[in-house]
């Protein structure tokens, strides 16, 4: 979103500048965080005991882990478990991409080029299984023009809705910057909004911080977890119908045999067939 701090008074060097609003930086600056906490996060278990419990921290990670997994098997109905540490590794993704903002670095959202990326992966898998498993019926709804707009919907749908989220908190963070600069200038009679008086804005420092906050921790995670529940929804669906039929193909079988074995009973045992109502 924003930065707690700022730009004018902390990133007014120019390269800086530069290297915090770069995406390559962010993405440089995301994997060297997720790479530190993984080895943090290794070390805190390696160093557990088996006769001691667990630490706060372990019992935190390890819950958050268990229910990430929880709720994508049970929203899937556990036909994608092996696919939940990519629904947990993609809310992670977006989640701290998102939080990078807080320290000067531009979100991995605010760029249409990542999120188009991460929906393309979650669209061509979609694709993937609907071949996989209904074959030829998908070919064939790719190219009826009735089924064609909503097999590509989402590749619009989630790239817009992720992005839009995002830019507009943006707006919102920035706008409120300048409505605050705009009002401490007034109050104190300054004739320009760029005066060094003004950048030291003590409303703004003390009222954007919560929004900044709020825009960048709530709404972050919202959007992260929004992401991946639409992810696993759109793989269910491409496996539905399939699952369907073979849920009634298997119902007939049972009921087939269930005959066969009734009619042998019968049979073997001379039982007159019971007449059918």
């Amino acid at each position: 979103m924003d930065k707690f701090f700022d730009k004018k008074v902390f990133n007014s060097w120019g390269p800086l500048d530069k290297l915090t609003n770069n995406l390559v930086a962010s993405l440089t600056f995301l994997i060297i965080i997720t790479f530190i906490l993984c080895i943090l996060i290794y070390v805190a278990v390696k160093r557990q005991k088996p006769n001691k419990a667990p630490s706060t921290g372990v019992l935190l990670v390890e819950g958050l882990i268990t229910m990430g997994d929880n709720y994508s098997s049970n929203l899937a109905e556990n036909k994608f478990d092996k696919a939940n540490p990519y629904f947990i590794s993609l809310f992670c993704f977006l989640f701290f991409g998102h939080l990078i903002s807080l320290f000067g670095f531009a979100p991995m959202g605010s760029n249409l080029s990542v999120v188009f990326a991460a929906t393309c992966v979650t669209w061509l898998v979609t694709l993937g299984l609907g071949f996989a498993y209904k074959k030829i019926r998908q070919l064939i709804s790719l190219i009826n023009p009735i089924e064609m707009a909503g097999n590509f919907s989402p590749l619009i749908s989630l790239t817009f809705r992720l992005f839009g989220n995002i830019i507009g908190g943006i707006v919102l963070i920035t706008l409120l910057h300048h409505a605050l600069d705009s009002l401490w200038a007034k109050m104190i009679k300054a004739s320009s909004t760029e005066s060094p008086a003004v950048i030291l804005n003590p409303i703004k420092m003390l009222i954007t911080p919560f929004f900044n906050a709020y825009l960048d921790v709530f709404v972050g995670a919202i959007q992260a977890f929004v992401f991946m529940t639409l992810t696993i929804s759109y793989w269910s669906q491409s496996v539905e119908k399939e699952v369907k039929e073979k849920v009634k193909k298997q119902t007939k079988k049972v009921k087939k045999e269930l005959l066969n074995q009734q009619t042998n009973y019968e049979i073997q045992n001379n039982v007159q067939p019971q007449p059918q109502i």
